[in-house]
């Protein structure tokens, strides 16, 4: 509601021009005045002189210099999801309420995703979204562990990555992809014609991929330690795409979601019984009505149940 913003010390909001909520929308979701005055097609001065008005009118500086970007303040935290939920409101009230039409979109929309998702979703997604929306643009973020409060904050208004618990409050999230797992070592490796026993998985050398970095227990190392085993690490990298490189040119082996194993590799399944995972789709519940947003969520689905029943005939 926009009377979260008067400020009885410094004036109602008819003495606010509008305009400057929608700078401070983007001050707060950039953190950055040029990044910001691009989003809004002003000049970082106009921006500059935007925030000094804003300065003013909540008497707090909501911005404050840290290193080379912007930390917001205690006040400024508190009024960013509310006018990002205003805006998010304005937009509604200017928009089209007929049926969507995709072919005429226009616009930009920005998501974030781990490799995995990026990998396994985007390539097919943005395929397909090319195709039906050829004037919407879509910016693809890395997600990471900040990934949940820029969601919030209206940074980004879509990640995809893997369920790993409950989500914050204000954010709805749905299931796109079920996974599971399996190991890849290349077609001359010299186990490649051998059974897979726990045994011989646990001898072999294998690459791992963290990548977030850290030294956390994987869900392989759970599985082996469950029953008295441990492999033998020798590599580990951020990317899956690297691990997977180097797989083919090595006697490594590697154990990845089944949607990134590359066909040109020798494809086993683990002898640990690991359980299997879910992508999901995470959004802002102030975009739950949003035509686009229900658009885009539901070739999100598509793109899923497409590769789902990729895996299922792989299976069989």
């Amino acid at each position: 509601m926009l009377y979260l913003f008067m400020s009885p010390m410094n004036g109602s909001l008819e003495q606010m021009n509008l305009n400057l909520l929608l700078s401070l929308h983007w001050l707060l979701t950039e953190q950055n005045v040029t990044r910001a005055a691009r989003r809004m097609g002003v000049t970082q001065s106009a921006m500059s002189r935007s925030l000094s008005q804003l300065r003013d009118f909540f008497a707090d500086p909501l911005l404050r210099p840290v290193g080379r970007g912007l930390e917001p303040t205690a006040v400024a935290v508190e009024l960013r999801e509310p006018l990002a939920r205003a805006i998010d409101g304005l937009r509604d009230l200017l928009r089209d309420k007929g049926c969507f039409d995709p072919a005429a979109a226009e616009g930009e929309i920005v998501l974030s995703a781990t490799e995995h998702a990026t990998a396994a979703l985007v390539p097919l997604f943005l395929a397909r979204l090319r195709r039906l929306a050829p004037q919407l643009k879509v910016y693809i973020e890395p997600a990471g562990p900040d990934a949940w409060s820029l969601l919030s904050a209206g940074r980004t208004e879509l990640l995809l990555a893997p369920k790993i618990g409950p989500l914050p409050k204000g954010l709805v999230a749905e299931n796109i992809l079920q996974e599971e797992f399996v190991t890849v070592l290349r077609k001359g490796h010299p186990a490649a014609k051998d059974s897979l026993t726990l045994r011989r998985y646990a001898e072999l050398e294998h690459i791992v991929v963290y990548p977030l970095g850290g030294n956390r227990v994987s869900l392989v190392c759970n599985a082996l330690a469950s029953q008295g085993r441990e492999r033998r690490v020798s590599v580990r990298v951020p990317y899956f795409s690297s691990a997977i490189d180097i797989v083919s040119k090595s006697d490594l082996v590697l154990t990845l979601p089944s949607s990134l194993a590359p066909k040109r590799l020798c494809i086993r399944r683990p002898p640990l019984g690991l359980p299997g995972f879910v992508l999901q789709s995470v959004w802002p519940k102030r975009l739950n009505e949003s035509p686009l947003h229900i658009w885009i969520r539901d070739l999100l689905r598509q793109v899923g149940g497409g590769l789902g029943a990729v895996a299922e005939i792989a299976k069989n």
